[in-house]
């Protein structure tokens, strides 16, 4: 008896919505590169795990707090602008696209609405869209800059719902990271667990075939 995750229907979904990092691109390993090198000389070890999905500056507060390392103002904004330098050029000399999801994307395209909603700041989630050649794919690109609460608060989901004028039964979450599903689900949208690395997931290879079975 397989314990794999049931594959949604696709059918009568109008808006897809996906997260960017650890969904359509492999970046938790580059980011958790950064968060590591941007940490090192105060001497924390960070467990990406614990973060992974939150914007930059929610997930430096985190740590800093997990390791009692008392921070000013100066000091968090130097290790946001730090870590954000350091995963940038990570990402436009390294990122690969998760296995099937730019195939899945482009599938998808001329049959969808399709909208990004990442934790990633503008310019990193610019440069990963360009690095895997899906730029110009999503409208809206909702980052970690045009909400006041990032993830897992609905905010990012709700605009996204919003641009559309589409009601959230009729949208489709793409999501890897725990505070991102929550997000969806506090939005009230279904959402679509993806993990490379848990069979139990649902994988972009099945998600396109869902998508041809839902053909018209």
């Amino acid at each position: 008896m397989s314990d794999a995750a049931p594959v949604p229907s696709l059918r009568g979904k109008l808006l897809l919505i996906f997260d960017l990092d650890g969904t359509l691109v492999d970046s938790s390993p580059l980011h958790a590169r950064a968060f590591e090198e941007a940490f090192a000389p105060h001497g924390v070890m960070v467990d990406y795990g614990t973060i992974a999905g939150m914007t930059t500056a929610s997930a430096v507060e985190r740590v800093a707090a997990g390791a009692g390392l008392q921070l000013d103002e100066e000091e968090k904004a130097r290790l946001i602008g730090d870590k954000r330098a350091r995963a940038l050029r990570l990402i436009e000399n390294e990122l690969t696209p998760i296995a099937g999801a730019v195939e899945f994307v482009r599938a998808a395209r001329p049959r969808f609405r399709l909208a990004l909603c990442t934790s990633a700041s503008r310019r990193g989630a610019e440069a990963a869209l360009s690095r895997v050649g899906l730029t110009g794919c999503f409208d809206p690109v909702v980052t970690a800059e045009d909400v006041r609460e990032g993830k897992p608060a609905p905010e990012a989901f709700l605009r996204a719902l919003e641009a559309h004028g589409v009601p959230a039964g009729d949208a489709l979450v793409f999501e890897d990271a725990e505070s991102g599903l929550a997000a969806a689900a506090a939005a009230g949208i279904e959402a679509v667990r993806i993990d490379p690395a848990d069979p139990s997931a649902v994988s972009w290879t099945q998600l396109l075939a869902a998508l041809d079975e839902a053909r018209p």
